[in-house]
């Protein structure tokens, strides 16, 4: 029975390299993007929108009941689902969806492959929500998610492209062998250790953490599929008590619950067969497989894209602002901030494009960083100026003002816009003008009324509020 495990290890390379390339290339770039010092809503929405299936799963479980944005409107664009969600929320759910579209394959072996699925889904939610248990960060529970999800990647790629290998270890589990001992018989290693070497091969091993947390998670996921009374699952859930310090039966209430989260979170990812192997609790089950997300889910639309031009909405412009509190903790997160004000004015204000431009750090230009809107790739491109005195005298601190043909803004900003009618605000920090908001109505030609003007002085309120209370440094 057993193979040339030379053979096997040239298999896995080839998996890694040419069956799953894009899967690691994804997943490496979107890792850089996030732990980079300058994190960007643009910068990660760009990575999952040149995917069309990844687009279309996140913006579908962001609007699931799992993420408990049931209170907000519809999540129709990936970069409000950032600002919402938050950038390792959105990593988690990326690294979960792209598993799903890039390994949840039909083949003769696809209930192996949504098996190691469910247990996926379930040992990361399991990971995270026992971390948060002890205490841990918000970042770091998330990195206990991607973790657990990451350490099965090996067994879905496996029984998706193991060939002749995927075939002589079915015939070893169904012989009654155990996994470990099948997998080391016939491959002379372990899918687990299979996962780590594709890490590695994607350079991914820096990013991933080895807890006990996690060890606790896989486990917990791997033996409840055969039910939650068995001796080896009771077992396990005693052991989570004690690590935790928590009585068992509140211990196995709190597992129990999250692997409901899991059975959700599937079904927002369209892997409602997976979900069917994330055992539950026997009074539950009849639930969830009545429950209307996992009827849903798979026939569930991607949002509609909002219109070019949209009106005014008072009532999602309180909602935006009160998110934007919830963005950012540190000054590092400040681009988030900025893109979230600039997505208000433009969705909630009703702006047709917005900008924000910063003055450099030597203070000699005055330049566009991040825009929003129609056209927004064009605006940013046109928008540079040296930051003269004359300028400096006509945009003061707290400058908040509405322009026009009649009160014209200042030549360089009308020449590069196209427009008189637009509003400008200074962003004042520490008394200190450090750059300004632009927004005009220019492409559908609609008027700025007054209640427009309130609409983009508060947001931009919001935002020099949210700064001067960040930590420095």
């Amino acid at each position: 029975m057993t193979q040339d495990a030379q053979t096997f290890r040239e298999l896995g390379q080839q998996i890694a390299a040419t069956d799953l390339p894009a899967f690691g290339a994804t997943l490496a770039e979107m890792f850089r993007a996030v732990d980079g010092d300058d994190v960007s809503v643009h910068q990660m929405t760009e990575i999952i929108l040149r995917d069309p299936a990844l687009t279309s799963m996140v913006l579908r479980a962001a609007n699931a009941a799992y993420l408990g944005l049931s209170g907000h409107a519809r999540v129709a664009t990936v970069s409000r689902a950032v600002v919402l969600l938050g950038i390792n929320t959105l990593r988690s759910l990326c690294v979960s969806a792209m598993a799903v579209e890039s390994m949840a394959t039909a083949n003769s072996f696809r209930h192996r492959v949504q098996a190691a699925l469910g247990r996926a889904l379930h040992a990361a939610v399991q990971a995270r929500d026992i971390g948060t248990a002890r205490g841990l960060r918000r970042d770091a529970a998330e990195k206990q998610f991607v973790s657990a999800m990451l350490s099965s990647v090996g067994e879905m790629a496996f029984w998706c492209h193991g060939a002749q290998f995927a075939t002589a270890l079915d015939a070893a589990l169904q012989s009654g062998m155990d996994g470990e001992s099948a997998e080391k018989a016939v491959l002379g290693t372990t899918l687990r250790q299979f996962s780590r070497e594709l890490h590695r091969a994607w350079k991914l091993d820096g990013v991933l953490v080895d807890t006990q947390d996690v060890d606790q998670a896989l486990q917990l996921s791997r033996c409840t599929q055969k039910g939650w009374d068995t001796p080896e699952s009771v077992r396990t859930i005693k052991d989570i008590a004690g690590y935790l310090g928590q009585a068992h039966e509140v211990t196995c209430k709190r597992l129990q619950a999250n692997a409901e989260q899991a059975t959700l979170l599937a079904a927002a990812l369209g892997a409602c067969e997976a979900a069917q192997y994330i055992q539950l609790p026997a009074a539950d089950a009849a639930e969830s497989a009545a429950h209307p997300l996992m009827a849903a889910a798979e026939a569930m639309p991607p949002a509609d894209e909002p219109p070019a031009f949209p009106d005014q909405d008072p009532a999602l412009q309180l909602r935006m602002l009160a998110e934007m509190g919830q963005v950012v903790s540190s000054r590092r997160e400040l681009p988030m901030l900025f893109e979230a004000c600039l997505e208000g004015m433009h969705r909630a204000v009703g702006l047709d494009r917005c900008a924000l431009c910063l003055i450099t750090p030597n203070r000699t230009h005055l330049v566009a960083r991040l825009t929003a809107g129609l056209d927004a790739s064009e605006l940013r491109s046109r928008m540079q100026w040296p930051w003269t005195p004359e300028l400096e005298a006509m945009l003061p601190p707290q400058l908040v003002r509405a322009f026009s043909a009649a009160n014209p803004p200042p030549r360089a900003l009308h020449e590069s816009t196209g427009t008189a009618d637009c509003l400008v605000a200074t962003l004042t920090v520490d008394k200190k003008v450090i750059g300004l908001f632009y927004a005009d109505r220019k492409p559908s030609g609609r008027q700025i009324a007054e209640s427009i003007v309130d609409g983009f002085r508060g947001f931009v309120a919001q935002t020099e509020l949210i700064v001067r209370g960040l930590p420095r440094g």
